[in-house]
């Protein structure tokens, strides 16, 4: 990565993590935890003082009831707004630059290859920092109130599926498969998040460039349960992946990635700025 390179992702990492609404977004985000830690963390540990047969019963711990592995009703609706949540901060920027004239100052003085490389890779960092520190923040949160159990089979009371490879790492060393469903989760929403990159260069309405990854990722889950398959919504919820979501989740995944990169070689070769 060169001098030119380093400093515009500088400029532009600052710009969203400068930004208010990077802010806002994680205030939501952890808002939304909080009311997920109090129902049902805090809930449950409360029944650590019954009197049970501990023998055949396992006290749920961290990793039962974590909402990446527990699917709560309020990780249900981190996973419905997450596209908002990481759009809203950077990408209305990539619209703006263009509305701005910004694009043709900065484009005169370096490559258009580095400014737009710029543009996608800060976009990516930025979804991928929303939902990494939302979900690690509840992985933590969830400590604090209940011990770090280790899991069993046995026990029935775990969503994680061992039919997976990712699955059965649960049951052997389920820290660092809780690690890997946070920054698998964050990668594949940084990807999610990449489409109002391609949308700000297309249309003509900032906020609706800014929207275009909730609505992308919300016709999906429409029209996939119309047809009966599984849809992104389901299978970007990485600690409850099935086997039959691991192939339609790669491909729509590689589609999000090549259609991006097109878009990215698209506006690298036109002759135009804009």
């Amino acid at each position: 990565m060169n001098n030119i390179m380093k400093k515009l992702l500088k400029i532009e990492l600052e710009r969203a993590l400068k930004n208010k609404w990077f802010y806002i977004c994680l205030l939501i985000g952890f808002a939304i935890v909080a009311k997920d830690i109090y129902s049902v963390a805090y809930n449950t540990r409360k029944y650590y003082y019954l009197d049970v047969n501990d023998a055949v019963y396992q006290f749920p711990g961290t990793y039962c009831k974590w909402m990446v592995t527990n699917c709560s009703s309020m990780y249900k609706m981190l996973h419905l707004i997450f596209p908002l949540l990481i759009s809203v901060p950077y990408s209305y920027t990539i619209y703006s630059d263009i509305k701005g004239c910004y694009v043709g100052n900065i484009i005169s003085r370096t490559d258009k290859k580095l400014y737009y490389g710029s543009k996608l890779i800060t976009q990516f960092i930025t979804g991928f920092l929303i939902v990494f520190i939302i979900l690690t923040t509840s992985f933590i949160a969830t400590a604090a109130f209940l011990p770090l159990e280790h899991p069993t089979k046995a026990s029935f009371t775990y969503g994680v599926h061992p039919d997976v490879r990712l699955g059965r790492l649960f049951y052997t060393k389920p820290f660092l498969s809780a690690c890997l469903y946070i920054i698998l989760e964050a990668l594949t929403f940084g990807v999610i998040g990449c489409i109002s990159y391609v949308f700000a260069y297309i249309l003509t309405n900032g906020i609706i460039a800014m929207l275009s990854p909730f609505i992308i990722y919300y016709a999906e889950f429409v029209i996939a349960s119309a047809l009966n398959r599984p849809y992104m919504m389901a299978m970007s919820r990485i600690g409850l992946l099935k086997s039959d979501y691991i192939v339609p989740l790669c491909v729509e995944l590689a589609v999000l990635v090549i259609i991006i990169g097109v878009s990215y070689i698209v506006r690298i070769k036109k002759k135009d700025t804009f």
